[in-house]
């Protein structure tokens, strides 16, 4: 869906709740990215890649928690 065919805002609402889900889904990606990264980690430093993710990965959880807060409202 494009944001121009969004009209009204329960419509938005509806967006956030849905953000929310493909947020989630996200992190949760990111957090086995580090996993995978950390099970391999005898093929370098990622130390930096690793801190990178993290702070990604909390921010992510972040949105979709304060998405999930928006689609609340609309519930």
């Amino acid at each position: 869906m494009e944001l121009k065919d969004v009209k009204g805002i329960d419509a938005i609402l509806e967006q956030a709740g849905i953000y929310s889900v493909v947020s989630e889904q996200l992190a949760d990606n990111l957090q086995d990215f580090k996993l995978k990264i950390l099970s391999q980690k005898n093929e370098g430093d990622y130390d930096d890649v690793l801190k990178l993710l993290d702070e990604a990965e909390s921010m992510v959880y972040k949105a979709s928690y304060n998405l999930s807060l928006i689609n609340a409202k609309n519930e």
